[in-house]
């Protein structure tokens, strides 16, 4: 197989071709595309739109007509904000801000590209179910000392499902819980 890949690196390749039946000769020309491919990130390439092969950071070559760059993804730690609202046990409306940190995973390349169209809309999806389910079963100042739990909570479900696509998930945090603004006046008022 790495002989194969060695003959590609070339970028004009003549191949003599033979007829039996005639004595004519003829010639095909076989172009080849650079590409580069970002350190930490790896390339899918695709030939005649069926998966080939991940490209690794560096000089790549493409086939011409043949082969494309279909995408490329980031092995990078990425984070993806997600904001909700919902209502508490005793009916106070909050609006909760969760951070996502994850990351693709490397060995399981070809499922973060192919398995999701949009993994930070599924991120965001689980997030949602997860908080819209926990949040309402607590008070208003039980959700402020649950919010450890909660967020390993949402960890542990994300871990469950995006493992599966390729996604790593590296961090879960509730950064910030924001009653409704009249809330938070009576509160104020009643602290003063």
């Amino acid at each position: 197989r790495r002989d194969k890949h060695q003959r590609f690196h070339r970028t004009v390749t003549l191949k003599r071709n033979t007829r039996k039946s005639s004595n004519s000769k003829s010639y095909s020309i076989m172009v080849f595309c650079p590409f580069t491919i970002s350190t930490a990130e790896t390339g899918v390439i695709e030939r005649f739109g069926k998966f080939n092969r991940l490209a690794k950071p560096g000089l790549g070559f493409l086939i011409c007509g043949a082969e494309q760059l279909a995408g490329r993804l980031s092995f990078r730690v990425q984070q993806l904000d997600v904001r909700l609202e919902t209502k508490t046990m005793d009916n106070v409306f909050v609006t909760a801000v969760v951070s996502i940190q994850f990351q693709v995973l490397e060995e399981k390349a070809w499922n973060a590209f192919y398995a999701l169209t949009d993994p930070r809309r599924q991120i965001t999806a689980h997030v949602y179910d997860v908080l819209r389910a926990e949040i309402p079963t607590l008070e208003l100042d039980a959700l402020f000392e649950a919010k450890e739990e909660l967020a390993q909570t949402v960890k542990a479900a994300l871990a469950q499902t995006m493992t599966q696509y390729g996604y790593q998930i590296m961090q879960a945090l509730i950064t910030d819980l924001d009653p409704d603004q009249r809330v938070k006046n009576a509160m104020n008022e009643i602290n003063s």
